[in-house]
Parts: structure tokens; sequence; C-alpha cells
């Protein structure tokens, strides 16, 4: 019993950063698996703790920006319990501060480079991580991604594993009846302002789509669902929050308030995925489903084309079915570029 270690792995941030980390978090799970192993997730995350369903795994929510009463705890854990291990994948300042105050626990770091000569943390605190890896965001090189990044601060362990969804809970609309062969499409309410698109791009959008499937599943941001506009009269609407189906005759299906395993499903038995950058692609490439990311900046220079370019070196996924555009404020040409996906990944 004395042999067991016990591990922590600070995760606390959106979704799309947890599933970039999963395939380092796996290959720590499956490295210990004698051993104790404390995840902290973001409340963000919660929904998606299916992911690391094994017996000596516990998980442990905690705000996106921990309160002070939170570091409290965390200090307090840390002082009664014997930790071996911490990985700090999320780059906090407040989790770079712990090695000052507990010599004896290694603490593995990712590390970030940013412009204006900003390190965070600190060159002073990198020097009391037992290994430490670099995000160069500064750089005008090709960057490494996420992923690769935490592939590298885990390769001191002795077995690799590829991630693998060894558990999900069932579809908990059980009266739902999933529409056939549909794409599906995320709304992303801020992104979709910024170009300047309203409800007629969407429905342009939608019919281009519906060229190429017999349906569509769309959802939008939860948290603000509630307060925009209603399309009960010309889409179906299906509320998981509740339970809820508002169905008329279309081709469209709205998915509101779905989240954690039940929006896995659906984007898993989806034919394709077209969505805006983030929780969405990142979820695709679990299924390993083809997806468009609408990978979408403001560019007016040089500069600005540099960030974008690093931005997507940092987090583009690496499978054959992923492809990417530039959405342009133009939609005819946003639909032109979408165009080639859609016949490319079709059939």
């Amino acid at each position: 019993m004395n042999n067991i270690k016990k591990i922590v792995i600070f995760k606390n941030d959106a979704v799309g950063d947890l599933i970039q980390s999963l395939e380092a978090i796996n290959n720590i799970i499956q490295n210990n698996r004698n051993n104790k192993i404390l995840i902290y997730l973001s409340e963000r995350s919660k929904n998606f703790d299916f992911f690391f369903k094994f017996d000596n795994v516990e998980i442990k929510i905690v705000n996106y920006d921990l309160t002070f009463l939170q570091k409290i705890q965390i200090i307090l854990y840390l002082l009664r319990s014997s930790i071996h291990l911490i990985y700090i994948l999320t780059p906090k300042n407040f989790y770079f501060y712990l090695p000052l105050f507990f010599r004896k626990i290694k603490f593995y770091g990712l590390c970030i480079d940013s412009t204006n000569n900003y390190k965070r943390p600190s060159v002073f605190l990198r020097k009391h991580l037992y290994k430490f890896v670099i995000n160069n965001r500064a750089t005008k090189l090709k960057r490494q991604s996420t992923i690769e990044l935490q592939k590298e601060l885990t390769s001191d362990l002795y077995y690799k594993h590829k991630f693998l969804l060894n558990y999900i809970p069932k579809f908990s609309f059980k009266d739902l009846k999933k529409p056939d062969r549909y794409i599906y499409f995320h709304l992303k309410n801020s992104l979709f302002k910024k170009l300047g698109w309203g409800r007629n791009e969407l429905r342009l959008i939608f019919k281009e789509i519906l060229k190429y499937t017999d349906n569509i599943v769309f959802t939008r941001d939860i948290e603000k669902s509630h307060n925009e506009e209603d399309f009960t009269n010309e889409f179906n609407v299906i509320d998981f929050s509740i339970k809820q189906k508002n169905l008329i005759k279309s081709k469209v299906y709205l998915y509101e308030n779905i989240v954690g395993s039940d929006l896995l499903h659906v984007i898993n038995d989806s034919k394709k995925i077209v969505a805006f950058h983030g929780m969405m692609t990142n979820l695709a490439t679990i299924t390993q489903k083809p997806v468009l990311d609408l990978f979408y900046s403001e560019i007016k220079s040089s500069s600005d084309f540099n960030r974008y370019k690093n931005a997507l070196y940092e987090f583009k996924p690496k499978y054959k079915d992923y492809d990417f555009i530039i959405p342009s404020k133009d939609l005819r040409k946003t639909l032109n570029k979408m165009k080639f996906f859609l016949i490319k990944k079709n059939g």
C-alpha cells in the first residue's frame, strides 16, 4: 500500500484545451494504473469527466479562474497528502509558485513565451520545475502544436498510448430519434456578428449544406441560447435541458442546451462537421469524422497574418480528414470554399 504514488494533474481550462491534452493525460493514466491520480477540471469541462472513467482516477471540479478559497484548498491538500508528481497542463501563474514551497514534489509544466518578452512563468520560477516545455508564441518560425508539446512533456513515460474513448454514457434523450444522414453545424454567435452575418446568411449556409446531405443538426453557444432569437417557426427545435421537442416540416434540427456525452453522440453520428474553431472542432477529432474548421481571424496586416498562422500551428489537429478555411465577410466566397470540403468528403 505504501508503494502507491499520488499524482495531480491541473487542467482547469476550456473544453477544447482539455481535448488537446487527452493524449498526454491518457499516457499519464496508463503508465500509473496502480497509482492514484487526481485531475482538476474546470466547471466548463465537468460534463466531459467521462473521458477519465478509471478506478484510480478522481476528478475535482474548480473554477476556470481559481477563487482565493480554491487556491487555499489546493495548498492544504498538498500539505496533507504525500504527492509524488504534479503536471501543470494549464499554465496559470498560481500553479508555478507551488514548487517554491513543495520541494519534494516533482513538477512538470507547460510554459508560455509571448510577445513583448512576457514569460509565464518567469525564468526564475521555471528553474524550480523538474521538467518543462515552452509554447513559444513569440517565434516567427513554425510553432509546435500544444498536443506535440504535451507529448514532449510526458516523453519520459515508458508506455505510449493513443487516446481511445473507453466509455461514453448512453444518449440521455431516450425518446429522440436523430435524423438520418445529417451534417453537424455549430453556430458561434459572436463570430457570426463579427462577420456581419445574420439569420439570412444562416439560411444560405444551410441551403448550401443541404445540397450534400439529407438533414442538418446544428447547435449554438449554450450560454447564449436563452437570449437569442427564436427558431421554432423555421426549424425543428429540441431542448435537451427539459427534454422537449418542437417538430415542424424542416430538414434542419436545432439541438438546444446539449452538453457532454450527448453532444459527442451527435457529432459521432454525423456524416461531417462544419464549425467555427473551438470546442466542437476539437470534439470532432475524437470521432475522427471529416471536419471543416471555420478558423476565423481579422487579418489587416502582416503581423495579424503571422499571429493567425501561429495560432493555426498551435491548435490545428493532425489527421487526414481535417480541413480549415478562413471565413470571409463576403458569404459567397465562404460558401465557395465550403463547397470544396462538402464535395471532397461527400459519399
